[in-house]
């Protein structure tokens, strides 16, 4: 078979589409420490329409983002925060955690026991920060399906336990967890757990009992 081969007189706007083409498949995303940066300068200089547009949204949209960051001093502390995270930044995926060391990611190797407290962390500091979007996205599939963000932190205000079963399940932590097959118990005494269970390659929290 005869390699094709590009004519030599290409029209302008094909020889623009295939430049555009090449360029597109040699593209590669930029780094998340670079994104945060610059979502970090953009808050800096009140650039709020591309500091927006570098998150993932709000239910409200950007005019809700605007309003958030319309004072200089919560910009000014947001910007202080996302540089200060930068400095040990992760990022993860289902069954993958890269950790950024100075100019460069290595890959997190950690134990199932391990993965199960680093979880079972985010979870109860997203609660603990009243990050109700991300403690919600860090359930089990099951109760994710019962609740929306919203639902969950209307039960959890309501559940006059709440707060008393957070600080147990913190205490769990210090202790050992079982690793059974998919799941991961912490024991809370009188044979109750706080009940992760492993769901696409990462642990999520099914129960605080």
């Amino acid at each position: 078979m005869n390699p094709v081969t590009l004519p030599r007189v290409m029209k302008p706007v094909s020889r623009l589409l295939l430049l555009w083409v090449l360029a597109a498949g040699c593209a590669t995303p930029k780094g998340p420490n670079v994104v945060a940066e610059s979502y970090a300068k953009a808050l800096e200089e009140n650039r709020l329409a591309e500091a927006y547009a570098l998150t993932t949204g709000l239910p409200e949209g950007e005019v809700g983002f605007r309003e958030r960051y319309a004072d200089v001093a919560v910009r000014r502390e947001r910007v202080s925060a996302v540089r200060q995270a930068t400095e040990g930044m992760e990022a993860r995926a289902p069954g993958l955690i890269l950790e950024r060391r100075a100019a460069t990611w290595r890959v997190v190797e950690m134990r199932p026991s391990d993965e199960a407290k680093a979880a079972l962390t985010r979870f109860l500091n997203a609660v603990e920060s009243k990050d109700w979007e991300k403690a919600w996205s860090l359930l089990s599939g099951p109760l994710r399906a019962r609740y929306t963000p919203d639902r969950f932190r209307e039960d959890f205000q309501r559940e006059p336990l709440a707060k008393e079963r957070l600080r147990r399940a913190r205490l769990a932590l210090k202790g050992n967890v079982k690793v059974t097959g998919s799941e991961a118990a912490f024991p809370l005494g009188a044979d109750r757990n706080v009940r992760l269970v492993m769901e696409e390659g990462e642990y999520r929290v099914a129960a605080i009992e």
